[in-house]
């Protein structure tokens, strides 16, 4: 074994740029898997470990005011263990006159159950203690520092409050302010604590507390708080339906997801790669083989000789991928730190990370232990004569004799090589299509997000400002346009969750559209898409409503499935929702460009101004915390391309240089020869770019699925250019591939390639 092992050096240094392809496919297949699987991991472990030391409640309870009896039944209720409750308030940032920043206040104490983490100052404020305590994030974005005294404006009433600590809440870890946007916008939304006495002294809060927190067992307790609260509540959430909460345990699955599907195809395309490789140093090295054989070396020691090469070469790719995931990793949650709220960041990995190291090299092994298998199994005296010989026989378009006396001799040598090496044919039908598949989901995963923003705002809703009042009759004589309610609701059948309705009046500012293309009207209730799927209804069926502030249950025919991605939940007319028997009383009004914001802000009635351009910005930076990982997994995408494609050309043309040498010899030119190349490349190519593109389209689809939530239904969109720019680069590798080989034929040595016995 000292001289085959022998052998393996010299031929490792040797045809070192041959391996390179199979280690870097290794190298590729691993990174990417562990390295993503270490980001969701460590994002996983990190969220864990935050929510398990905070004591983070599991369901929360928004209401117009809490009795103690309320208080004890609700402790009463099957499965809850422990009932808090707090006080909830909105006030506004006055120190910058220019933009207007909100902030979200909690009464909080020892008794509460989910504790901040303290970023900065000496402890968290007890139920008498003076000052505020902000979010870390807000603090940063606007330059307040510990000391410095901010004043806040709650009602007309102004109040200084000194900052006494920076704090991370595990109830906001993903914290947008208004559920109008979809990304954390710190630079005008933010949040803290205060203590009861700072609520009621300094805010002249007299009311009482209006938010609880739970610990319970029981998922869903929704119509027993229902009965309790009556037209008193709000709002419930839990865990999953909680924004703040809900987007950063969805964001786990949706990389989870991007690690499985990639990397399922990234080693789909890698076995490919390893195994041409392999297949091409076997195909050079025949007589060696036979050489071997005749020397009394066993058909297992030199199956296992080959083998050692995909160990070798697969192992230490492996192994490297392994070695260098972290920085995947940390590159992929630093891209996420932006968007959440979190004290400790760390990377974790699971026994899958190992699993896939195996199944990277096992797959290096047994590809390079099979690619051997002809050589091994032959009789030595047929490889010394220049390999063996493969059967020929006629073809389906022979049969046809109008057709085949129709093609050139180029095209009958194409139809009939593809025929007779179908293998190679459908590993280079495979290798396209799967390029296609990465690609078309690289490029259009960006795009699909992107184009949700662009409907979303530029289509479905086509306001200026959104203005919020709690003086609405004011507010609309004051200023004209389109009136909106948004409330909880529970619906009846549903999914689970309870779901926002959007009551609106006549107007032109919302604009969402069937999918048989009708806008919403006066005849029904009219379902968002994910909603609607996720519930399982359908145009037709009868759903119950029951709304936040409201005991009553009305009932509505869904009219209409709206193909809307934000905002998952029901539309209906104001008009239709009076005539049902329920009250409209909006608390939104949509403007266009008129009023002015000078007129805006100078009114008493307004005390939220929203601008769509700002809706945009923000939803573009949601983008913009996925760009980096979607142009990694592009980059990665085209690298594997190129390498597989390659790898397939050269392949091809080793094992058709005798063949190439033969019609040389019989006089064709080598631009015939050329020619003939040309066209089994591109039959190969336009075969798997067009099994590819469909394929790549339900990839893509399913690829942006695993993005959709219970708020957001993400719809797969790619359009012509990024299609058209994923198959330049397929169509550019494999015409690539076409010129060097191309060029190797002008290089080829007849004498060699056809020279017999040694």
């Amino acid at each position: 074994m000292s001289f085959l092992n022998l052998k393996l050096r010299r031929d490792i240094l040797k045809n070192w740029t041959q391996f390179f392809s199979v280690f870097l496919m290794s190298f590729l297949s691993v990174l990417v898997f562990v390295g993503l699987q270490g980001a969701w991991g460590g994002l996983e472990k990190s969220l864990d470990n935050f929510t398990t030391t905070s004591n983070l409640a599991d369901s929360w309870i928004y209401s117009t005011g809490f009795t103690p009896e309320d208080i004890e039944k609700i402790g009463e209720i099957s499965g809850v263990n422990e009932v808090i409750e707090k006080t909830q308030i909105k006030v506004t940032d006055v120190r910058d006159d220019k933009r207007d920043k909100y902030l979200s206040l909690d009464t909080y104490s020892k008794e509460n159950l989910s504790t901040p983490f303290l970023a900065e100052g000496d402890r968290l404020p007890s139920s008498e203690e003076d000052g505020i305590w902000l979010n870390k994030e807000y603090a940063m974005e606007n330059n307040i520092v510990l000391g410095e005294v901010i004043q806040l404006n709650y009602r007309e009433n102004k109040v200084d409050l000194k900052v006494k600590g920076l704090i991370q809440s595990p109830e906001k870890i993903y914290y947008t302010g208004m559920q109008e946007f979809i990304a954390p916008n710190y630079s005008e939304y933010g949040y803290g604590v205060i203590s009861k006495k700072t609520l009621e002294r300094d805010f002249q809060y007299k009311g009482p507390s209006n938010v609880v927190e739970m610990k319970n067992t029981k998922k869903d307790i929704r119509k027993s708080i229902e009965s309790i609260l009556g037209a008193k509540q709000i709002a419930y959430y839990n865990r999953e339906t909680l924004n703040d909460v809900a987007n950063a345990l969805d964001r786990v699955g949706q990389i989870r997801n991007l690690s499985y599907m990639f990397s399922f195809i990234f080693i789909l395309l890698a076995i490919l790669a390893m195994y041409t490789t392999i297949k091409r140093l076997i195909e050079s090295q025949t007589k060696e083989i036979a050489v071997l054989k005749a020397l009394g070396f066993s058909n297992l020691s030199i199956g296992i000789h080959y083998a050692s090469y995909g160990l070798l070469i697969g192992g230490g790719g492996a192994f490297l991928g392994a070695v260098a995931s972290p920085l995947l990793s940390w590159f992929v949650l630093n891209t996420q730190k932006d968007m959440f709220s979190i004290p400790e960041w760390t990377i974790s990995y699971n026994y899958t990370s190992l699993v896939v190291v195996s199944i990277v090299i096992f797959t290096c092994v047994v590809s390079a232990f099979l690619a051997s298998r002809e050589a091994r199994i032959g009789l030595p005296v047929l490889f010394l004569r220049g390999g063996s010989t493969k059967s020929v026989h006629s073809i389906i378009l022979e049969k046809v004799p109008f057709l085949w006396n129709a093609l050139s001799f180029e095209n009958r040598w194409a139809f009939r090589d593809a025929a007779i090496n179908r293998v190679r044919m459908i590993m280079g039908i495979i290798g396209v299509a799967g390029g296609m598949m990465l690609l078309t989901a690289g490029f259009g995963m960006p795009e699909s997000i992107n184009h949700l923003v662009d409907k979303a705002y530029n289509q479905d809703f086509t306001y200026d400002k959104r203005l919020e009042t709690t003086n609405f009759e004011a507010l609309n004589d004051e200023f004209k346009g389109q009136s909106v309610q948004i409330l909880p609701a529970r619906y009846t059948p549903d999914d689970g969750y309870n779901r926002l309705l959007t009551i609106i009046s006549e107007g032109s500012y919302v604009n969402m559209k069937t999918k048989d293309k009708k806008t919403v009207s006066d005849d029904g209730i009219y379902l968002t898409n994910g909603f609607a799927k996720r519930a399982k209804l359908k145009v037709g069926d009868k759903v119950k409503v029951q709304s936040s502030l409201d005991k009553n249950h009305y009932e509505f025919e869904i009219k209409g499935i709206i193909t809307s991605e934000t905002n998952q939940g029901a539309y209906v007319m104001q008009k239709t929702w009076e005539k049902a028997g329920g009250k409209f009383t909006p608390h939104t009004l949509l403007v266009g460009t008129v009023p002015s914001l000078s007129d805006i802000k100078n009114s008493p009635n307004v005390e939220t101004i929203i601008n769509i351009a700002d809706q945009k910005e923000n939803a573009y930076a949601f983008v913009e915390s996925l760009a980096s990982i979607f142009m990694m997994i592009i980059a990665f995408a085209i690298l594997l391309v190129v390498v597989v494609l390659y790898n397939l050309g050269t392949l091809n043309f080793v094992e058709r240089a005798r063949d190439y040498a033969t019609l040389r010899v019989l006089g064709f030119h080598k631009k015939e020869l050329r020619k003939i190349t040309m066209i089994e490349n591109l039959f190969t190519t336009t075969i798997g770019w067009l099994i590819g593109i469909p394929l790549g389209l339900c990839f893509l689809d399913q690829y942006v699925n695993t993005f959709s939530t219970i708020h957001l239904e993400y719809t797969s969109y790619i359009g012509t250019l990024n299609l058209a720019l994923a198959s330049l680069v397929v169509w550019g590798c494999s015409l690539t591939t076409t010129f060097f080989i191309g060029r190797r034929i002008q290089k080829l040595d007849m004498v060699e390639s056809l020279k017999g016995v040694d």
